[in-house]
């Protein structure tokens, strides 16, 4: 293969693992916000995680019950079953504070 040809096959197996890593780490996290009970109380959670509690991390609750549906979405996707329909990028967005 000529070297950019590889320079991309690499570059391409990189980001994909990145994504794959990516994926199995938001899981985990939504496993530990679940689990914690940190979900809304209208969802169940007995210990929520709040506006108050995020206050000053330029962060809100709902951005976070927004990644937590990435995170459930994410993870019918990687297993090959149907995500919901949302507004990802959006979200992910607003998270990351853009």
């Amino acid at each position: 293969m000529a070297p950019r040809k590889v320079d991309f096959a690499l570059a391409a197996r990189a980001a994909i693992t990145a994504v794959a890593e990516a994926a199995e780490r938001v899981a985990e996290l939504d496993a530990i916000y679940n689990a914690s009970g940190f979900q809304p109380a209208s969802e169940g959670g007995a210990n929520p995680i709040t506006d108050t509690d995020l206050d000053g991390h330029n962060m809100t609750a709902a951005n976070l019950e927004d990644v937590s549906k990435f995170a459930v979405n994410l993870a019918k996707f990687m297993n090959n079953d149907t995500p919901l329909q949302f507004d990802y990028a959006t979200a992910i967005n607003a998270f990351r504070g853009m």
